[in-house]
């Protein structure tokens, strides 16, 4: 039986991976920054699987040289998924840029050091698409442009830790690394992940804590995708050496909002002008990246991802609605 190094392991995208690993018959050594989570990722997985699971954790921090090698120690594969996602923007860039490069490099390094040759790392689609607003349709060969006035910390440290994995992938040719870079992510999580980032703005939709939406499209994908296709890259050799666009069709934030009052729930049902946009931005830093997607009509091909890996995505209005029964639990 094949052991699988997951990184992060008290994550929303992570411990969905793990569970989809063990359902698949692999054994999980699963890192942690704080291994005082561990007894509760073990007994939510072992809620969410409904049998007893056999899963051990290391204490690895992406910012710390220690406890690499003893994560990869013994592991076949590993799974890349821990990068920085705060709730607000820092207030100095390199608390995020640093935790996400050096991460990768401290992680790839061990796999080099330690001999396995099969990464797949969690990037996302904020390092496939954004600053490059002249495009309307993107694909796995598009790369963010890191140089754009607008850019987010967020969106730049994903893009330049995923250039570091496949440079350091590039440097030692026994790793054979693939990225899965998903859109935003929801679903239902395995236990409570209701500080999740990517859960934020869907939790703000249902609590109306928005009055009116931009006039923006939104990319989302389902957790169990994500999952699913972490698991498929591991299998798949034609994987190797590719990225992989994970997501549904981004859709105007206002249809999301009008599926969402179907669902029930007082979500907005107006469109904030683009000047008012504007106008918040210059108060309000973090919505700077939005300002040049406000009525950019984008498209996102996933035809590599369902040819190679066979990604079928679960249908938007079962994601939405598994979603909001997910939030409502720890609401």
């Amino acid at each position: 039986m094949k052991k699988i190094c997951v990184t992060g392991a008290a994550g929303f995208v992570a411990m969905a991976t793990i569970a989809e690993l063990i359902k698949d018959g692999y054994k999980v050594k699963g890192t942690l920054r704080n291994t005082n989570q561990s007894s509760q990722v073990k007994t939510d997985l072992e809620e969410h699987l409904n049998k007893t699971i056999d899963i051990d954790f290391i204490k690895a921090d992406l910012t710390q040289d220690e406890g690499w090698d003893e994560a990869v120690s013994g592991c076949d594969a590993i799974m890349h998924v821990a990068s920085p996602f705060p709730a607000k923007a820092p207030k100095n860039s390199d608390d995020i840029l640093i935790p996400a490069v050096g991460g990768t490099t401290r992680v790839l390094n061990a796999a080099a050091q330690s001999g396995i040759d099969r990464v797949v790392m969690t990037s996302s689609n904020a390092a496939i698409w954004f600053g490059n607003f002249n495009e309307t349709h993107y694909d796995e060969s598009t790369w963010s442009n890191i140089n754009h006035n607008d850019i987010d910390d967020y969106t730049k440290s994903k893009t330049l830790a995923e250039k570091k994995a496949w440079e350091l992938a590039e440097q030692n040719q026994q790793i054979k690394l693939t990225s899965i870079n998903p859109s935003v992510v929801w679903g239902p999580g395995i236990g409570n992940h209701l500080k999740s980032t990517s859960l934020g703005f869907f939790k703000m939709i249902i609590k109306k804590e928005m009055p009116v939406v931009p006039n923006m499209k939104i990319p989302f994908v389902d957790i169990r995708d994500v999952a699913k296709m972490h698991v498929s890259a591991l299998k798949v050799d034609d994987a190797v050496g590719k990225r992989f666009l994970i997501t549904n069709e981004p859709a105007w934030m206002i249809n999301f909002c009008n599926q969402v009052r179907d669902l029930g729930y007082e979500a907005p049902n107006k469109v904030a002008p683009n000047f008012m946009m504007k106008l918040i931005s210059l108060v309000d830093s973090s919505m700077k990246p939005t300002i040049p997607m406000l009525g950019h009509d984008y498209f996102l091909n996933t035809y590599q991802a369902r040819e190679i890996l066979d990604f079928d995505p679960i249908p938007v209005e079962t994601a939405i609605r598994d979603t909001a029964s997910y939030l409502e639990k720890y609401l």
